[in-house]
C-alpha cells in the first residue's frame, strides 16, 4: 500500500482554498518522507485559465477551451513547484492523451518515465493535455486517467478526492435522508444507479465517472477511496481510518500486458460477434472471422479493439486485420481469405493471447 495515486478535483484547487492545497503537499511531504510512492493526478487548469481570464465559467467552444487550458497548466504547476519546494520536493509535470495508453511502445515508455521519476525522488504531476487533445485522443476525464495510470504502475491504492464525502445510496443533494456507504467489497454496475450526473462549472466528472473509474481499477487489483479532500486526511486515508468510501479491490493475477490489453482505451473501433464466437472466447479461443457478425469504425492492423455481443462489451484485444479487411472476411473460414484479401497471414482475427474477457 506504500504506492498511490492521489486524484485532486478541479472545485477542490480552486486559488482561494489554499488550506487544502497546502495541506495536501504537507501530507504528500510526510508520506514521501515514509517511505511512500506518490503519482498525482491534477485537475484544474481549464479553471485556472478561466479565472486568469476572468470568465465566470468554462468556454464551450473548442479552441477556446484548448486557450484556457494551455493558460492555466503554467499557472496550476507553478503553484504544485512551489508549494513541494518548500518541503524539497521535486515536481514532474506529464501531459498525457489516450494515444500514451493505447499505442503499448508509447505506453512502455510513458511508464519507464514515471519509474525514473519516482526512483529519483520527484513527484509526478499528471494531468490531460487539454490544450492540444482533440475528442479523439481524450481520456475522457481525470476520474479515468488517474485509474489508467493506477494500472499501467502497478500501484495498489487510488484515491480520489472530490468535495463531496463519498458514495452516497442516493444523491445527497436532492435527498436529504441520503446516508453515505463506507465500504463496498463487492462494486459492480448497478452501483451507477446511486450516482448523481452534477458537476460543477469548472468540472467534468461527477460521481458516475468516479464509480467508472473504480470499476476499471478493482479489476485490476487496486483498493479505491473516494472522499472530501477538504475535510480527509490523507496520513488516515492510507491506514484505512477515514470518514468516506473505501471500495475493495478484486483478486487479480493478470499480468501487465493483459493489464494493457483488456483496461487501456481502445481505438474507435469494434467488432460485434454472434453467440457462438462469444461462447468460444469464453472458453479461452482466438476470435475467429466466422463469429464476426459486422464491424464499426474504421482502424488498422494492430489496433486495439472493443469486441461486442448483445450490445455489450465483452472483451478487447489487438487485431491482425484492419477494419476494411475483417469487413470483407467476417463470417468467413480462414481458409477463403486467399480468395478475398491480399493480407491473410493469420488465422485468427484476434489471437487469445492478444485479447482479455472484460467481467
Amino acid at each position: 500500500m506504500k504506492k498511490i495515486v492521489v486524484k485532486i478535483s478541479s472545485n477542490l484547487l480552486n486559488p482561494d482554498n489554499k488550506d487544502f492545497i497546502e495541506k495536501l503537499c504537507n501530507e504528500v511531504s510526510i508520506l514521501n518522507n515514509k517511505g511512500y510512492k506518490i503519482i498525482i493526478v491534477t485537475s484544474g487548469a481549464v479553471m485556472y485559465g478561466v479565472k486568469s481570464l476572468k470568465f465566470d465559467k468554462k468556454p464551450t467552444n473548442m479552441p477556446m477551451l484548448q486557450s484556457c487550458a494551455a493558460i492555466g497548466q503554467i499557472k496550476l504547476m507553478t503553484m504544485y513547484q512551489n508549494l513541494f519546494g518548500k518541503y524539497d520536493l521535486i515536481t514532474a509535470q506529464i501531459l498525457v492523451s489516450s494515444d500514451d495508453f493505447r499505442i503499448r511502445s508509447r505506453y512502455l515508455n510513458l511508464r519507464n518515465t514515471v519509474e525514473s521519476l519516482l526512483d529519483i525522488n520527484a513527484i509526478p504531476i499528471f494531468n490531460e493535455n487539454d490544450s492540444i487533445n482533440i475528442e479523439e485522443l481524450k481520456l475522457g476525464d481525470n476520474d479515468n486517467l488517474s485509474s489508467l495510470i493506477t494500472i499501467m504502475m502497478n500501484f495498489k491504492m487510488l484515491i480520489l478526492l472530490t468535495d463531496v464525502d463519498g458514495l452516497y445510496d442516493k444523491d445527497p443533494k436532492l435527498f436529504k435522508d441520503a446516508e453515505l456507504i463506507k465500504q463496498i467489497d463487492d462494486l459492480n454496475s448497478g452501483y451507477f444507479k446511486m450516482t448523481g450526473g452534477t458537476v460543477s462549472k469548472f468540472s467534468t466528472g461527477g460521481m458516475k465517472s468516479k464509480i467508472e473509474a473504480s470499476l476499471k481499477a478493482v479489476n485490476a487489483g487496486v483498493d479505491i477511496f473516494i472522499g472530501n479532500g477538504n475535510k480527509t486526511s490523507l496520513l488516515k486515508i492510507v491506514n484505512n481510518q477515514e470518514y468516506g468510501t473505501y471500495i475493495k479491490s478484486k483478486s487479480n493475477k493478470i499480468n501487465a500486458r493483459k493489464k494493457w490489453l483488456g483496461l487501456s482505451p481502445t481505438a474507435s473501433g469494434s467488432i460485434y460477434i454472434d453467440k457462438g464466437a462469444s461462447e468460444a472466447l469464453l472458453k479461452n479461443s482466438s476470435l475467429l472471422a466466422s463469429g464476426i457478425t459486422a464491424v464499426e469504425g474504421n482502424f488498422s492492423k494492430g489496433s486495439l479493439i472493443n469486441i461486442i455481443t448483445d450490445n455489450k462489451k465483452i472483451a478487447q484485444g489487438l487485431t491482425n486485420y484492419s477494419s476494411k479487411e475483417i469487413d470483407l472476411i467476417k463470417g468467413k473460414k480462414s481458409g477463403e481469405f486467399h480468395k478475398i484479401i491480399e493480407n491473410f497471414g493469420y488465422k485468427e482475427v484476434i489471437h487469445k493471447n492478444n485479447l482479455l474477457l472484460i467481467n
